[in-house]
């Protein structure tokens, strides 16, 4: 531990403004004076209750809401009796807007809160077995699981009562309440099926296998913008708990505190080595632990469909709930249906959608036309069912655009497009750099962004793409940068068109882009998006696409050959070549001029020429140098 103990001293000498805080203030002083806030008013309440220690309770002060709080309520594994959601929409009306999220981490916000209000909403949720604490800032946050633990056919160990022994260890306990260095999340996983993106998070407990005995491979160090790596470390069920506690001590102990940056269980991994950790670990703990066995969690799916038969014989039923915009009426009218169809489950979803769980095959046409199922339906297209998108910036301080409006009005417009597309397509949207809406993961990401545009200032997105969540996840990569709001569905279009047009029957846009975007640069794929879009501005009724041209070149030089050769092929209806091999075409003769054939703009003819030239010296080398000549079209 000599390593971890220096490099912690090193980057704990100066304190960030938070740890100060800490040391001035603490939660118990806040929440022992919420009563008296309350009957004073908000005026009364010291800024570094409003915008620090209140997050230690689930409550946050949104200036987008003038005095007004939104409150997010721990609801762990996503799992909501009857009564708790009952609850949980009857303040949502009375003191709330009648306004709900779900969020990715399987829990509810309320908004619009007064302060006055607040004592008696939190006593309201605790009277039914729900808290608000520890939801915010730096603590242990909401348990992630399957939400179909314990009842999905593919779910090999149930963790609840697992994670019910990690969350005793911390929740509302005055040690742990807003004393590590920064938040920190933990998934569990005991199913075949990644319907938690467990992959996601600082401490990730995964299905495995040792030696012909089930258990879990640990994954530290996950966030935003990175995927959790292996801990070569198996624990059995009983195991967790002791190790969780010990992991977390040893961050409180040794976290770094200087940087609010880069003071994640990340930055602690990357700065002393998972080994070095491990061996914290295992003092800390008293106990080794055994090497990591074989991860069985790889397998996309089990997450959308309209119903999945559970162990038990009746169905676990799926609702599509847009961007988790939800109400307390709908939570209300979603517990009805549990409680008289089904077993009075609901279960939340890291998609922000829900399941009603329990109800029987010949119960199921009747359930489905409950007035609930009408606004919120059981089974969506694939642009809304694996939708995601955090608080934009009607709700939240940081986010740059309006985003979940903009998520819905993408995934409606490709509905319309796209009627009957199966599969699935994973659409993760974040307001901001910050990544609540966790882009990264997405088969298809945008983050917020504001950009100048002809002098003016322009909201839009950055659009990655590529993000993975089976089995050792992967973070989707930067595609196209500063794409305009309005602009964003003609563009995610174009990659669509490509989907269907060469996916194989049922295949997700996970394993489409592994099998085919990735064999074509991703400098191709933007530039097939970017330029389908600018012929579609300017009315030319001509568009490229992939296929054995561009596929599995060696540079882009290559693939801009078998782009142009497309087109030439398309406007002039000859090959430009006998060889469609740049390699090969050295003895061939220049092609003749599209112009000299049909009536083409003289500029557009010369970036097609240059992107097929026998002269080396004369053709364009990478795709940027095209959409600059492009951009005089």
């Amino acid at each position: 531990m000599e390593k971890l103990i220096k490099v912690s001293q090193e980057r704990n000498k100066k304190l960030n403004k938070i740890e100060l805080l800490k040391q001035e203030h603490t939660p118990r002083e806040a929440w022992e004076r919420l009563e008296e806030y309350a009957e004073k008013g908000f005026s009364s309440i010291p800024e570094y209750d409003l915008n620090y220690f209140f997050k230690c309770f689930g409550v946050f002060y949104r200036p987008a809401t003038p005095e007004r709080f939104m409150i997010r309520v721990r609801v762990p594994g996503g799992r909501l009796t009857y009564d708790q959601a009952v609850k949980i929409g009857e303040l949502a009306q009375k003191y709330g807007n009648d306004y709900i999220d779900l969020t990715t981490r399987m829990q509810v916000e309320l908004r619009y809160i007064r302060i006055e209000d607040l004592p008696v909403v939190l006593r309201e949720l605790e009277s039914v077995g729900i808290t608000t604490f520890q939801t915010g800032v730096d603590n242990f946050r909401n348990i992630v699981q399957d939400p179909l633990d314990g009842v999905a056919f593919d779910n090999v160990i149930q963790t609840w009562d697992i994670l019910l022994k990690m969350q005793d260890i911390f929740l509302k306990k005055e040690e742990w309440i807003c004393k590590l260095p920064r938040k920190f999340n933990i998934s569990i996983s005991g199913s075949f099926s990644n319907r938690c993106n467990v992959f996601g998070h600082d401490a990730c407990f995964v299905l495995a296998e040792k030696d012909g005995v089930f258990g879990f491979n640990v994954f530290l160090g996950g966030k935003v913008g990175a995927v959790a790596r292996p801990a070569d470390v198996f624990l059995l069920g009983e195991e967790v708990p002791p190790f969780f506690e010990a992991l977390g001590r040893v961050f409180k102990k040794y976290g770094f505190k200087d940087s609010r940056n880069k003071n994640r269980l990340k930055y602690l991994i990357d700065a002393v080595g998972m080994e070095e950790l491990i061996k914290a670990v295992e003092i800390e703990g008293g106990k080794g632990f055994r090497s990591a066995g074989t991860t069985l969690t790889p397998v996309q799916g089990g997450d959308k469909t309209e119903k999945i038969q559970l162990k038990d014989g009746t169905f676990a039923v799926h609702m599509v709930v847009p961007s988790g915009i939800f109400s307390g009426s709908a939570i209300i009218g979603a517990a009805e249906v549990s409680k008289e169809y089904g077993s009075g489950e609901i279960r939340l979803t890291v998609e922000q959608n829900l399941y009603i769980l329990g109800i029987p095959e010949e119960k199921m046409e009747k359930a489905l036309s409950q007035p609930v199922f009408r606004k919120y339906k059981n089974r969506h297209s694939v642009f809304f069912s694996d939708l995601i998108a955090c608080a934009g910036t009607e709700h939240c301080p940081f986010g740059v655009i309006p985003n979940k409006p903009d998520a819905i009005d993408t995934a409606q417009y490709l509905t319309e497009k796209f009627p009957d597309l199966d599969g699935k397509i994973r659409m993760y949207w974040s307001a901001c750099q910050k990544g609540c809406g966790i882009h990264g993961l997405g088969d298809l990401g945008f983050v917020g962004v504001k950009f100048r545009q002809n002098g003016k200032a322009v909201l839009g997105v950055d659009i990655h793409i590529g993000g993975t969540v089976t089995k050792e996840s992967e973070e989707g990569k930067l595609l196209i940068k500063n794409v305009p709001l309005e602009k964003i569905k003609y563009f995610i279009e174009e990659l669509v068109i490509e989907f269907e047009r060469l996916r194989k029957s049922g295949e997700p846009f996970e394993e489409f882009y592994k099998r085919v975007l990735t064999r074509i640069s991703k400098e191709a794929v933007r530039f097939l998006v970017v330029f389908n879009n600018l012929m579609r501005e300017k009315g030319i009724n001509l568009r490229i696409e992939i296929n054995d041209l561009v596929i599995g070149k060696s540079s882009e030089e290559e693939e801009i050959f078998g782009f142009g050769f497309q087109l030439y092929r398309k406007i002039t209806g000859k090959n430009p070549y006998s060889r469609p091999n740049i390699l090969e075409i050295y003895d061939e003769p220049e092609p003749e001029k599209p112009s000299k054939i049909t009536d083409i703009p003289k500029q557009f003819e010369k970036v097609i020429m240059r992107m097929i030239s026998k002269n080396p010296q004369k053709r364009f080398k990478v795709f940027t140098e095209v959409e600059e000549e492009l951009k005089s079209i």
